[in-house]
């Protein structure tokens, strides 16, 4: 039975070569057999071909002469060459005129059916490559889209002190509101944003959100208020990094002891010389330094002495379950404890139940984020729960409270 759709063209000025070779492949795919060159590029300008198989050697026109031809005419075919030449630099030339194969005469029909399959194959696997290329170009261009369109926007989740339960800073979060597909969530775009270097403007561009966010909130009177911004390794390793971060900071007019810039371990490992030197140069500006997803990278404690940072973030695989499992309840007081001795402050991630927050108080972490204090949103929703828990604190304490409001921040920029 035929393998549908496959169609082979067979170049050779022998007939009996052209004859055995179309009889035979005709039995699984399309065959079609001519007997020069010329003939060849005539029924490629007129038909499409998945497999073209050529005589090396043929008067006026070689196969090796037609391939520049056929890289014209049939970019998405594949060459596989037949000669009666054995030496080896036949077939190293066949290869670099941009051959997939060489055969040499006399050949075994199995032979030629091994070679048929491995450049039918290879062909397969070109196709399936070039459209992830070019679907990674269209996701590219959407992105680019997405950036001049500001179609990004920073959701902001609160960060909790733990022993009073006072909101004393968020974490932005990156949201790209796609006008076909809905709100995305980081995972759906950040790594392509890695892979092409859109991470840099689009950080660039969370950054300054953030940054102007926090100098509002500080103009309603919340003056303790840090926020906090996951930055990735690409822009670690900018040349213009830090003069960045420093003019986001004027520009907003925000001290740097506000802003707190989160990496996480394995992307400190990508290039861990680069991202030390910058990491160190924030800290001498005044911006904190936090370790994201502690505890899932490979940093021994050798590597976390040298690492100029204020603060790690527990992971939330170890929070979610280290009030029933004892094992993640000795990593988290471990973690705890090295920290401490270290005199870095612990975050921890993924806090959902007051069993979860009784426990890290009980260790004495520093602060918390979760949904029990409150899922990522706007700006204006994430200072009304400032506003709530600050009331609750007031009338407990007989205060009188003050309500404070901001209006949502505006989509992100693109960074110039």
């Amino acid at each position: 039975m035929k393998e549908q759709n496959i169609r082979v063209l067979i170049v050779d000025d022998d007939r009996e070569i052209g004859s055995i070779l179309h009889d035979f492949l005709s039995k699984l795919y399309e065959c079609t057999a001519v007997n020069s060159a010329a003939d060849a590029l005539a029924a490629l300008a007129g038909e499409s071909f998945d497999l073209i198989m050529s005589d090396i050697s043929m008067p006026q026109m070689s196969g090796l002469e037609m391939i520049p031809h056929i890289i014209t005419l049939a970019p998405e075919s594949v060459v596989v060459m037949i000669s009666g030449q054995r030496m080896i630099e036949s077939a190293i030339a066949a290869m670099r005129a941009g051959a997939f194969d060489y055969i040499t005469k006399p050949f075994e029909l199995a032979q030629v059916d091994a070679v048929v399959r491995r450049a039918l194959d290879h062909r397969e696997q070109l196709a399936g490559l070039r459209s992830r290329v070019t679907r990674r170009d269209a996701e590219k261009q959407r992105l680019l889209h997405a950036l001049d369109s500001h179609d990004f926007v920073v959701y902001y989740q609160p960060q909790v002190e733990i022993q009073s339960r006072k909101i004393v800073g968020a974490e932005a979060l990156v949201r790209w509101e796609d006008r076909e597909r809905g709100m995305l969530l980081p995972a759906d775009f950040i790594p392509l944003a890695e892979d092409t270097g859109l991470i840099v403007p689009i950080g660039a561009s969370v950054l300054r959100t953030a940054c102007g966010q926090a100098h509002q909130w500080h103009d309603l009177g919340l003056a303790d208020f840090c926020v906090a911004v996951n930055v990735s390794p690409k822009q670690l390793q900018e040349e213009n990094f830090l003069k960045t971060v420093a003019q986001i900071l004027v520009d907003a007019d925000l001290g740097p002891e506000f802003l707190e810039i989160e990496v996480t371990e394995t992307s400190l490992m990508q290039n861990p010389e680069v991202g030390i030197k910058t990491l160190t140069k924030l800290r001498e500006m005044g911006v904190k330094i936090a370790i994201d997803d502690f505890g899932t990278g490979y940093s021994s404690l050798g590597y976390l002495k040298r690492l100029p940072i204020d603060s790690v973030k527990l992971d939330a695989s170890f929070v979610k379950d280290a009030t029933s499992d004892p094992d993640d309840a000795a990593l988290v007081m471990a973690i705890i404890t090295l920290a401490h001795n270290l005199r870095l402050k612990v975050i921890a991630e993924g806090i959902e139940t007051e069993d979860q927050l009784a426990f890290l108080r009980l260790l004495r972490c520093d602060r918390g984020q979760g949904y029990f204090f409150g899922r990522p949103a706007m700006s204006d929703e994430m200072t009304s729960a400032h506003s709530k828990n600050q009331h609750k604190r007031d009338v407990d304490c007989g205060n009188k409270p003050v309500v404070k409001e901001i209006s949502a921040a505006g989509k992100l920029t693109r960074a110039a």
